[in-house]
């Protein structure tokens, strides 16, 4: 279900993306659910629940090119001064010429509707609704994904995990407040909290590097690197 996928546009140094296309699968969001293939009263919840959130979710984003420095103790060391403290994984990062650090939302409008779910006591629409903007979210990070990629193989590159404060092992979520000092979050209606938490709640950050050492041209998920994944639902191989 969703939009056609679009193809970013030739790279400039910084930009706000809005109206990125999403797909969330029936299949993928039913994995939250060990009862789903013999309840359909699972099933139709969740098909309500995808078609809902293509309704409500916005979904815009943010994004800066930066040259790397160097990479010394677990510091990447960006132009301009800027140091991101990505720990013992950065490694990950060693190859890479250039950074593409981003932001994307998709609004505060399903986080809303979830909330009501609940307090109306539909508590299995409103957390299937709350997974499929999980999905959601995930679906616009793809744009940057493929804005990488594109970059990459423009020059002959290849291309790094996708890295993210809070999840990669070593790079604790405080990491947010020096990864979003690369962005101008209110652009997209974006805030970052005391405790390194974005609002609206449906929202990310994120880190690629592209480079001439880098093997891989399609940009993969870390997840083996992951703080929570022995118990993820979204885990990817």
């Amino acid at each position: 279900m969703g939009k056609a996928e679009a193809s970013p546009p030739a790279m400039e140094r910084a930009g706000v993306v809005r109206g990125m296309p999403l797909e969330i699968s029936l299949d993928e969001l039913l994995r939250v659910s060990r009862d789903a293939a013999t309840q359909p009263a699972i099933r139709a919840a969740a098909e309500w629940a995808i078609a809902r959130a293509l309704e409500l979710a916005e979904p815009a984003g943010v994004y800066r090119w930066v040259p790397v420095v160097r990479l010394e103790g677990g510091v990447l060391v960006l132009e301009g001064g800027h140091a991101l403290h990505v720990g013992e994984k950065a490694d990950l990062l060693r190859p890479a010429r250039e950074v593409l650090a981003f932001a994307e939302t998709i609004g505060p409008k399903l986080e809303e509707e979830v909330r009501a779910c609940f307090r109306e006591g539909r508590a299995l629409e409103g957390y299937l609704l709350d997974c499929a903007g999980v999905l959601a979210l995930s679906r616009a990070g793809d744009y940057f994904r493929r804005m990488a990629e594109e970059e990459a193989a423009r020059r002959g590159w290849g291309v790094s995990l996708f890295t993210a404060p809070g999840s990669l092992v070593g790079w604790p979520l405080h990491g947010q407040q020096e990864l979003c000092a690369l962005l101008d979050l209110e652009a997209i209606g974006v805030t970052l909290s005391p405790r390194y938490v974005l609002y609206p709640g449906k929202s990310a950050s994120g880190l690629i590097g592209i480079g001439p050492g880098f093997q891989a041209r399609k940009v993969e998920s870390p997840c083996r690197f992951c703080q929570i994944a022995d118990t993820c639902w979204r885990r990817r191989a």
